[in-house]
């Protein structure tokens, strides 16, 4: 069977990454920072009517997670395991 074996592919092939092709060759972009760094910053500077403002917009359980933590989730299980042990003597 000689060619593609899948002609559906040849129309992408040009657009796939070659063999030791790098995709992106200059690294990450931007400051380096994370999105999670960057809410802490910007939380960290706002002024107190800017806070006011943004926690109006959260709900109470968003609130309430923020000043306490997620709510414990206990999660019982309980159920019994039976095995079969074989013994294979030479």
């Amino acid at each position: 069977m000689a060619g593609n074996p899948n002609p559906k592919t040849e129309q992408i092939q040009a657009y796939q990454f070659k063999k030791g092709q790098i995709s992106n060759p200059f690294g990450r972009t931007g400051n380096g920072i994370s999105l999670k760094e960057r809410a802490k910053k910007m939380l960290a500077t706002m002024t107190d009517e800017e806070a006011e403002e943004y926690l109006h917009g959260l709900t109470k359980k968003e609130l309430w997670e923020m000043g306490e933590g997620k709510a414990k989730a206990d999660v019982e299980l309980s159920g019994e395991i039976t095995s079969k042990v074989i013994s294979v003597d030479e």
